[in-house]
């Protein structure tokens, strides 16, 4: 139990490893949590930081969520152990102890944690993930990429650990949508400033969980794409 718990506090202080914010400081001395939607995520120090600081973000991430549960099977803990380490990596990514519990999305980190528990799985999320978020909106992507990789544990048989593992990283990945959640108990309307609109808090709650974000997107990105394209002489 105690070597159980040891692992578990690991894989946290693991996927807390700021890797966007250390990769933005040192290359630009930016503060990523400053910039965009100020997370550490890899897709923001990608949009607002640089190209390759974000790849490179992206990689780091997904390589601490692989670590993290790769360290427990090769100590042949209990497979709930596992599942847990990768969930514990990617709560260490949304609120690490070294940013004052501010972090990241935790896709990344979630990516690498089923990467080394159920590789396969993994992989057709990954290619469901980056099709969805082609065609429509990286948020969406997420929801119906984590309900296919559910969805996958019952198809490839891997139920003990996949189901486990898939069920239990929705809390801090749909959590992390809320924040900063100190907005949404404030008396009144809410209202976004940086827009100028003023809406429920309803409707707050109901577009960070779905988009991510204060207001909805309701135009398909492909759309977009192709109207950026056409429209280019």
């Amino acid at each position: 139990m105690t070597t159980s718990i040891l692992f578990l506090l690991w894989a946290y202080l693991l996927g807390s490893v700021p890797f966007g914010y250390v990769v933005s400081r040192f290359s630009t001395r930016k503060n990523v949590l400053e910039v965009g939607w100020k997370k550490t995520s890899g897709s923001n120090v990608f949009v607002n930081i640089g190209k390759w600081q974000g790849v490179v973000t992206g990689i780091l991430d997904i390589t601490k969520g692989f670590l993290a549960v790769w360290l427990t099977q090769k100590f042949n803990l209990p497979i709930e152990i596992q599942g847990l380490a990768g969930v514990a990596a990617v709560v260490g990514h949304n609120w690490s102890v070294f940013l004052k519990f501010a972090g990241g999305r935790g896709i990344g980190t979630f990516f690498g944690a089923a990467l080394a528990l159920v590789p396969q799985i993994a992989a057709l999320f990954l290619i469901s993930f980056l099709v969805l978020a082609l065609v429509w909106h990286t948020s969406i992507a997420t929801i119906l990429g984590l309900m296919l990789f559910i969805l996958f544990s019952f198809y490839f048989h891997k139920v003990p650990v996949a189901l486990f593992f898939g069920v239990t990283v929705l809390f801090p990945i749909f959590i992390k949508r809320l924040s900063p959640l100190a907005d949404l108990g404030k008396p009144g309307p809410f209202e976004i400033k940086e827009r100028n609109k003023i809406i429920t808090k309803t409707d707050a709650i109901r577009n960070r969980l779905v988009y991510d974000d204060n207001l909805p997107y309701y135009e398909f990105r492909i759309k977009r794409i192709i109207k950026r394209i056409t429209s280019t002489p």
